[in-house]
C-alpha cells in the first residue's frame, strides 16, 4: 500500500483529502496541533492516525515523518496543506505578531515539509504536493501576509522542482480558490456570492469536492513536476 503524510489533516480540506485518500487504499498519517480531540475522533472512526506537530518546528516534522515510516514504511506522497489565515484586515492593522505566525505556519512549514519529504523520498521516489492559494498568484486586498505566504508556497515549489528534476521525486502546488472550511467561515455571504461570480461557479465548492480534485491531481500519471495547478479558481 501506498502511504501519504498529510499536515493539518484534523480539519476542512485536510480532512476530507486524509478519508478519500483512505477510502482509496492509501495507508495516511495525519498531523494536528491544537485540534486533539477532533484528531482523535477522526482516528477512531476512519482508522487514520494522528501526530501532534508545529511544522514550524524542524523536530516536529520530523517525528512525524519518522513515525509514518516506522508504522507504515516508506512515504510516496506529502501534501503540505498545514496553514492558518487571518481576519480579512488592511495591512496598517495587522500586528506583527500575527504576520509572523502566518509566515511560520504557511510557508515556513511548507519549506519544512518539503524538506523532511525529500529526505523520505530519495531513495525511490514520490510526489510532493504543495497547497497554495489563488491570492498566492493573484494577491488578495486585506490578505496581505497570506497572499504573500502563497505566493511564497509557490516559489518553493518552482525552486524545488528544479533541484529534484534529476531524481524520482516530483514536486507541485495547487492553488485553490475559495473552499467552504472553518478558516474561511469569517467570509460574509455576499464575499462568497462574488468570489462565485468571478470564477463562473454555482457554488462554494465543499472540502469533499477538493479532496476529490486533489485526488485526481494526486493520481495522474502525467510529470507535474513543477506545475502549478489551479482548482476551483475560475
Amino acid at each position: 500500500m501506498k502511504t501519504a503524510i498529510i499536515t493539518g489533516a484534523s480539519s476542512g480540506i485536510g480532512l476530507a483529502t486524509a478519508i478519500k485518500l483512505k477510502s482509496e487504499g492509501y495507508n495516511v498519517v495525519g498531523s494536528y496541533l491544537t485540534s486533539e480531540e477532533t484528531a482523535k475522533a477522526v482516528e477512531l472512526k476512519y482508522g487514520i492516525p494522528f501526530i501532534k506537530c508545529d511544522v514550524s518546528c524542524e523536530s516536529g516534522v520530523d517525528g512525524l515523518f519518522s513515525y509514518a515510516e516506522k508504522r507504515f514504511g516508506k512515504v510516496t506522497l506529502v501534501i503540505a496543506n498545514a496553514g492558518v489565515a487571518l481576519k480579512q484586515s488592511p495591512l496598517l492593522d495587522v500586528s506583527e505578531k500575527d504576520i509572523d505566525r502566518v509566515i511560520s505556519t504557511n510557508l515556513k512549514g511548507a519549506i519544512l515539509t518539503n524538506k523532511r519529504a525529500v529526505l523520505s523520498m530519495l531513495n525511490g521516489g514520490g510526489r510532493i504536493v504543495n497547497i497554495s492559494s489563488i491570492f498566492g498568484l493573484l494577491g488578495g486586498s486585506c490578505e496581505v501576509p497570506y497572499s504573500a505566504t502563497k505566493a511564497g508556497v509557490i516559489g518553493l515549489t518552482k525552486a524545488l522542482a528544479e533541484e529534484t528534476s534529476s531524481s524520482n521525486i516530483e514536486v507541485l502546488a495547487v492553488a485553490l480558490g475559495l473552499v467552504d472550511t472553518p478558516m474561511n467561515a469569517h467570509l460574509s455571504q455576499e464575499d462568497k456570492l462574488d468570489f462565485c461570480k468571478e470564477c463562473n461557479l454555482d457554488k462554494i465548492p465543499s472540502a469533499s469536492d477538493t479532496a476529490n480534485e486533489l485526488y485526481k491531481i494526486i493520481s495522474s500519471s502525467e510529470n507535474l513536476n513543477g506545475q502549478i495547478i489551479t482548482v476551483f479558481a475560475g
